[in-house]
């Protein structure tokens, strides 16, 4: 299946023509070529609009935004699923060897990383919004009151996908460094998870504060305007400045190393 994918991907570069629109062409064709794309596209619906569904019924702030059930099943759940999608569009090439004809054509690393952001990140973009949306429908019918202010939740429906954009090409970073799925997840969810619980759970102030500048903290900052060390803008900076991080480091260790 891979090597078929390789194989059209390959047609898909000569066809645009080479450079960095031929790569991002050649990795949409792989892409969307993959049953399992789908498969983690129709997961991720599932996924928010069940844990929507759940925080909605538990939420009895009648002065709630309709999107709110939405985001915090995206924190808790929707970014895993987008980010694992994100990651198989780089390890699933390591696993099979297909990363050898990948790089053959496109032998620029920095080249193929920013092709695989600009793919995974749009796809993620655009899932985002279908996601929150439904996130929203399903959040707002199993919720018992709430408040529906049109240009608030126009705002939160943006910022999901925002946030998605972003973890997915942070996860294409951490992917590229590692190179297996299950190295990756687990950096993954231990950046994300164990790392803020840790830090959080030691009675050392500084290292609480910490924690705070982490992806996950950033990320729900962002979402949710929660928290007193900083506000939303300042949470989106700092994932926009892991993300580049992730990125930057995955392109100096690909330089550096064979396929």
């Amino acid at each position: 299946m891979r090597t078929q994918t390789s194989e059209v991907g390959r047609a898909a570069l000569r066809t645009a023509g080479g450079g960095l629109r031929g790569a991002v062409a050649a990795e949409w064709t792989k892409l969307f070529s993959l049953r399992s794309t789908w498969y983690f596209l129709l997961s991720a619906v599932a996924v928010m609009g069940v844990t929507a569904g759940c925080v909605g019924a538990v939420t009895h702030d009648a002065g709630a935004s309709a999107a709110d059930p939405a985001t915090l099943a995206t924190v808790f759940g929707v970014e895993f699923v987008v980010a694992a999608l994100a990651m198989l569009g780089v390890t699933g090439e390591y696993a099979t060897g297909s990363i050898i004809n990948t790089l053959q054509c496109v032998p620029d690393r920095a080249r193929l990383l920013i092709a695989k952001s600009l793919t995974l990140g749009a796809v993620a973009f655009a899932a985002g919004i279908v996601l929150a949306v439904t996130g929203v429908v399903a959040g707002a019918a199993a919720m018992d009151k709430s408040t529906f202010d049109f240009a608030q939740v126009a705002g939160q429906v943006f910022a999901i996908a925002v946030h998605l954009m972003l973890m997915s090409v942070l996860t294409v970073g951490l992917a590229a460094i590692v190179r297996s799925s299950a190295g990756a997840i687990t950096v993954l969810f231990v950046l994300l998870l164990i790392v803020p619980t840790i830090l959080q759970s030691t009675p050392l102030d500084f290292l609480t504060n910490l924690a705070q500048f982490l992806p996950q903290a950033a990320g729900t900052q962002f979402l949710t305007g929660d928290g007193d060390l900083y506000g939303p803008a300042t949470g989106l900076l700092i994932l926009v400045a892991w993300t580049a991080a992730s990125l930057t480091l995955a392109t100096a260790i690909l330089r550096r190393r064979d396929a």
